[in-house]
């Protein structure tokens, strides 16, 4: 009986030992931002993300609509792709850096950058004007994003959409996004519905991005307003991301959607080739 007990004990100590490496090992990792600062140059925006896409300069809409922003309003500034390790104190991907002040969410950040260099890209717009495109912009970032999300990581797979293939990424992370939008979208309220119902949400919101456009040539005429980064950012993740995804299907009634993507591509990234990672392929969504 003594060496039985001697065993759980021992046993026991060695359970506890091992628990309390792992809690270290993990503190450690989480504080690793904290005491490995790395130093950027002074008065440039650090636009922390993930690694570039296939066919857009990033598969996380809010990455490439912060950096159109910053393209547009001609902010200088530097990429790090490290967000995948390095997330934001909120826990976001998408964040940036300045002088040492970190801002979490795409939004925040550019509000940042516009008090920090003295911005408003939207000044010269009505008011009625400018709450018209903030109506549409949160359309897009807060409803049409989890649509989209819901058919790549769960729909499309469904149906036998190579998603991984697609995006250029491991099966891991499309099995680990999937998970996440399926609880995030149930929590937000478009994750309840069915896929024929998302598919109903989905068209009404391009319905009315498209009749909005209209002739347009962006969201409020011949200028660019901030809300274009927005809109930008999520349909062309549908444009040049999802050439086998049902949602493209929907997408393609809307013509004008797909040609005012390509005039803000031409507009402001200029170096498109060169900041993609050429996955796959095939041709853009026309």
């Amino acid at each position: 009986m003594d060496s039985i007990r001697d065993f759980v004990k021992t046993y026991s100590r060695e359970i506890c030992i091992s628990a309390a490496v792992g809690v270290a090992l993990v503190t450690i990792i989480k504080r690793r931002k904290k005491w490995i600062k790395k130093v950027y140059p002074a008065n440039t925006v650090v636009h922390h993300q993930i690694g570039r896409g296939p066919h857009t300069p990033s598969i996380t809409p809010f990455a490439l609509k912060l950096e159109t922003y910053l393209r547009m309003a001609k902010i200088p500034y530097m990429n790090e792709h490290d967000s995948i390790t390095n997330k934001s104190s909120k826990g976001k991907m998408t964040w940036i850096e300045y002088n040492g002040e970190e801002v979490a969410d795409s939004e925040f950040c550019i509000q940042y950058v516009n008090r920090k260099f003295n911005i408003d890209l939207d000044k010269n717009f009505s008011e009625e004007d400018q709450a018209a495109a903030r109506a549409i912009q949160r359309m897009v970032d807060e409803h049409l994003y989890w649509t989209i999300g819901l058919y790549w990581f769960v729909y499309d797979l469904q149906h036998g959409v190579d998603i991984a293939t697609l995006l250029n990424v491991p099966w891991l992370v499309v099995r680990l996004a999937g998970n996440m939008i399926k609880k995030q979208s149930y929590s937000q309220g478009v994750g309840r519905h069915s896929e024929a119902e998302v598919q109903h949400v989905m068209e009404e919101d391009l319905q009315a991005l498209s009749k909005f456009l209209g002739k347009k040539k962006f969201l409020l005429g011949e200028r660019t307003c901030s809300a274009d980064c927005a809109v930008f950012g999520m349909l062309a993740q549908i444009h040049w991301h999802s050439p086998d995804s049902e949602s493209v299907k929907i997408y393609k009634k809307y013509s004008n959607l797909g040609d005012y993507c390509e005039r803000m591509k031409e507009e402001f990234w200029p170096d498109w080739d060169d900041c993609i990672t050429h996955g796959w392929t095939r041709k853009a969504t026309k």
